[in-house]
């Protein structure tokens, strides 16, 4: 039983060394495992990023112009409010609406202005001055009178 026990034990020692993975170090024109996944991460960012560019250009476009047609009103408000320390704590109502006093010892404020009461205008379509309100709502509107030089003959 004591020779059996020896042959396995030599029978494992020698089959150890074949049962072993071997290891190959990468050779050096060939990226590492971890290379080509951070390229292919990057390519993958690389190719969004390129074709989501005109759109992000377009958009950085827009809110240019929009920021830029605002700037003025936002300028005017901040005219318009002043000094933080003219009004008084802000008070919630029991209807939700937030009132803002100014103090009666504050100066007057400062006019409002231009950009502001442009904005602040109605639109013409909500002018009642210049659309005065139907007597029955759901009646069909009537029709402009025809323009003859934009009239089609068939």
């Amino acid at each position: 039983m004591r020779a059996f026990s020896h042959l396995i034990l030599v029978a494992a020692l020698v089959a150890a060394p074949a049962l072993a993975q071997v290891y190959e170090p990468p050779k050096a024109d060939e990226p590492a495992p971890e290379d080509s996944l951070e390229s292919g991460i990057e390519n993958f960012l690389n190719n969004l990023l390129g074709q989501a560019q005109p759109h992000l250009d377009r958009l950085g476009r827009d809110l240019g112009d929009t920021l830029g047609s605002v700037g003025p009103v936002f300028k005017d408000i901040g005219a318009l409010m002043d000094d933080v320390r003219n009004y008084q704590a802000p008070e919630r109502l029991e209807n939700g609406d937030i009132l803002i006093r100014r103090r009666a010892d504050a100066p007057p404020p400062p006019p409002v202005g231009d950009a502001l009461r442009e904005m602040l205008r109605p639109a013409p379509e909500d002018d009642p001055r210049l659309n005065p309100p139907m007597a029955d709502p759901d009646a069909p509107r009537p029709l402009p009178d025809p323009d003859p030089e934009s009239e089609i003959a068939l």
